[in-house]
């Protein structure tokens, strides 16, 4: 009743009826449940004023509802130290004696400041803040650059009743927006009023971006560029005319015409011109007699086992970096393109952003939406894409991270995108072959072939960090140290590209033993031992990075004299529109039982929605490899 009561006084001063509704949600409402405090009203202003001064005004209203979340009675507002704090007024209203409303106010003398790396921080606590308490308060700031119209969160670590932005902009400026994350406006309205703007009648348009019942953001992992799913609206000043100024172009118009310019940029004009320093090298690898396709993997070879990233090397020259044989991942791969170029192969750098980046590309164009450079050559009618920054990528494969949407061609021949999809797999196929004795032991050899992105994630553990194979084949048995290994051995061996060949044979006990009983897992070094997704559901998207193939066989003969007591039952499940398949099957003939899976899926990004169909997935796959062998005589 009490907050009921406090409610309707607030609707009163605040003058506006909207905060009877935030303040009065209902306690068995979803919305909500759980928090410690929750986010009445945000409320952003962006204006340029008379004088084409930008000043941003933010209002916040939140309820305090448990005593953690008094701490969003303690605020920090940052600001550039260029900017200008024009003021910051605060307020708490809490019930009092016979159910009055008591108003404190935040003082001056509250506040505190410092300066942190050109960032100015003001700090203050709220008045009388407790459990129950509303509190608000408003600042504004004058923006030192006219041309950085303040961005807006309408997601916070809280929930948000209702996040509402407003901009007044003169129609001589040209913004690109960008809503971001998973939720859509609740309302929009447009309008085009008249100003005094510098003495001068201007056209200003005036928008207004609402959400409204906002959930709290909620950290997950594995989300495919998390800070994007963050529900957000950016700008980016794309063009102006200023009163009585030619029109200044900031951003360009479409993709092609950044590519167009950005390879017309001396720091990129480089990748296309030929340079001395490197002849030398070239006429060691390129040789004619050989197929182009195998010229073309020795220069990427080389320069991938050659050079290595040292990002202090940003500011230095291509051909600083080149003579260092170090550099950034840029760097790197802006060589390797000039390098095929000047050998008279068709190549261009590539700018793409990856899946932390951004998931994928907004309508306009800005810089900051790349944040990765990859070569791509193009030989007999094929793209092949190449990133020699990483040693332990295949030829034609990119981290799985980079495949994201598209790829942008740097150049002024043939400016664009270029499609990205996946060139590999994560496969690994493994034949078991076992004996059961009759004392509980089991005997036998595993093989693993691993290929495509099995090899990578392999390589990226045990080839880093002056490691080796033989680090692994020392864990294996640490791990394992009830296990008599007899041979373990890892090869690499190459295909057209690399794969690994894994032998191991041991003898080891079973997994649990009684009189006349025997328990046998009989899956190895079984990866799905437990469903990785455990949340009931979620709010951004998953990935799960690459396509996913694994192919098993494993045989077991079981002694004379022991009979099945339990054996695994058959499962074959799919995923919709041929998306993922999981088949496995048991089979015993005499004394041999067999067991053969197939896991198969290449959708790798799914969106909230879909998430309860990959868990369930996921979770049946998990269980059937769980399955037990139990013999008993």
């Amino acid at each position: 009743m009490q907050r009921l009561f406090l409610s309707i006084l607030l609707s009163i001063v605040f003058s506006f009826q909207i905060l009877a509704q935030e303040s009065n949600t209902p306690k068995d409402s979803a919305f909500g449940i759980g928090a410690d405090a929750i986010i009445l009203l945000d409320s952003g202003h962006s204006v340029y004023n008379d004088n084409f001064e930008l000043v941003f005004t933010h209002t916040t209203k939140i309820e305090i509802l448990t005593e953690e979340g008094l701490s969003w009675s303690k605020v920090m507002i940052p600001y550039s130290e260029k900017d200008s704090l024009l003021f910051i007024k605060g307020h708490t209203y809490n019930l009092g004696e016979n159910d009055s409303l008591q108003i404190d106010s935040l003082q001056s003398s509250d506040i505190s400041k410092k300066i942190n790396g050109g960032i100015v921080e003001n700090y203050f606590s709220m008045p009388k803040a407790k459990v129950g308490s509303v509190i608000e308060y408003t600042y504004q700031i004058k923006i030192a650059d006219w041309q950085e119209l303040n961005s807006w969160y309408f997601q916070n670590d809280i929930p948000v009743v209702k996040s509402t932005y407003t901009t007044e902009v003169p129609n001589y400026l040209l913004f690109y927006k960008y809503l971001e994350g998973t939720l859509s406006l609740d309302d929009f309205s447009r309008k085009t009023v008249k100003k005094m703007i510098k003495n001068k009648q201007t056209d200003v348009l005036i928008e207004n971006f609402e959400i409204d019942s906002i959930p709290a953001y909620v950290m997950e992992e594995d989300v495919p560029g998390s800070n994007y799913f963050i529900s957000k609206l950016r700008f980016k000043l794309a063009e102006y005319t200023l009163p009585n100024q030619s029109t200044e172009f900031i951003l360009p118009q479409d993709y092609e015409e950044l590519a167009y310019n950005w390879a017309g940029a001396p720091f990129f004009k480089n990748v296309y011109s030929r340079s001395s320093y490197l002849q030398k090298e070239i006429d060691k690898i390129y040789h004619p007699e050989l197929f182009e396709i195998d010229v073309i993997k020795g220069f990427f070879y080389f320069i991938r086992n050659n050079f290595t990233i040292d990002l202090t090397f940003n500011d230095k020259s291509l051909e600083e970096a080149y003579k260092a044989r170090k550099g950034t991942p840029q760097q790197i791969n802006m060589l390797l393109t000039k390098m095929l170029n000047q050998s008279g192969f068709d190549a261009y750098l590539i700018a793409l952003s990856s899946i932390e980046n951004r998931p994928t590309y907004p309508e306009n164009p800005y810089f900051e939406l790349f944040d990765v450079y990859i070569c791509m050559i193009r030989h007999n009618g094929k793209n092949y894409f190449l990133d020699a920054s990483d040693k332990n990528l295949l030829f034609n494969m990119l981290p799985p991270n980079y495949i994201n949407n598209g790829g942008l061609v740097i150049s002024q021949k043939a400016p664009g995108f270029v499609p990205l999809e996946f060139n590999f797999e994560d496969k690994e196929k493994v034949t078991g072959e076992f004996i059961v004795t009759d004392t509980a032991t089991i005997e036998g050899t595993y093989e693993v072939k691993r290929e495509g992105y099995a090899v990578y994630s392999f390589d990226a553990r045990f080839l880093s960090n002056n490691r080796s194979y033989n680090d692994y084949l020392i864990e294996t048995i640490f791990e394992n140290m009830d296990w008599n290994i007899k041979n373990h051995d890892v090869v690499d061996e190459y295909d057209d590209n690399k794969y690994l060949k894994e032998y191991l044979s041991f003898v080891r006990p079973a997994d649990s033993v009684a009189k006349n009983y025997i328990e046998i897992q009989p899956i190895v070094f079984n990866e799905f031992s437990k469903n990785p997704l455990q949340t009931e559901k979620r709010q951004n998207p998953l990935t799960l990075y690459t396509p996913l193939i694994r192919m098993a066989s494993y045989a077991y003969e079981i002694p004379e004299g022991w009979t099945v007591l339990e054996y695994p039952k058959n499962k074959s499940i799919a995923l919709p529109d041929g998306k993922g398949k999981f088949m496995y099957q048991f089979n015993k003939t005499g004394n041999s039982l067999k067991i053969e899976y197939t896991i198969d899926y290449d959708q790798v990004i799914y969106m909230p929605d879909e998430y309860s169909m990959i868990k369930k997935f996921m979770q049946e796959v998990t269980s059937t490899l769980n399955q037990k062998i139990i013999l008993i005589r």
